[in-house]
């Protein structure tokens, strides 16, 4: 008898993931796009908010290329949710699309607002620095 198969994991990608991965060539943190069997999300928002900080044409064009392979959920407006854990108003919507796109995962480098939370999960979703994947992985 085989073992059931394991849920696709699900990671939603924050802002400072994005610029991070487009920052360089080089950069560590698109082995997230290497990892089999993983869903890369982001929202619209977060990919705005990227733009906005990648201050060269070359980054926002590698941004652009990793982005062929990210699911981008499309937002009019900032989503939230009553049940929110505490952050700061401009995290909100993050944290509320990742549980809109049923991440399991939300991969975020904002140690300030989402660090406390590092190994833990909030409403069914783990957070993690990108540092942790794809190990992270191997204990789910």
């Amino acid at each position: 008898m085989s073992a059931a198969p394991s849920r696709r994991a699900r990671l939603f990608l924050d802002a400072n993931v994005l610029v991070s991965a487009a920052w360089k060539d080089a950069s560590k943190v698109r082995r997230l796009w290497q990892i089999p069997g993983v869903e890369l999300v982001t929202s619209n928002l977060v990919v705005e908010e990227s733009q906005r900080n990648l201050p060269l044409p070359e980054q926002r064009q590698r941004l652009a290329q990793l982005l062929l392979t990210v699911r981008v959920l499309v937002f009019d407006r900032a989503p939230s949710l009553v049940n929110s854990p505490p952050l700061p108003e401009k995290d909100k919507h993050v944290f509320a699309a990742a549980v809109l796109a049923r991440a399991t995962f939300l991969v975020t480098g904002d140690r300030t607002h989402f660090g406390a939370w590092f190994g833990s999960s909030l409403l069914g979703i783990r957070v993690e620095p990108p540092a942790s994947f794809p190990s992270v992985l191997k204990e789910t």
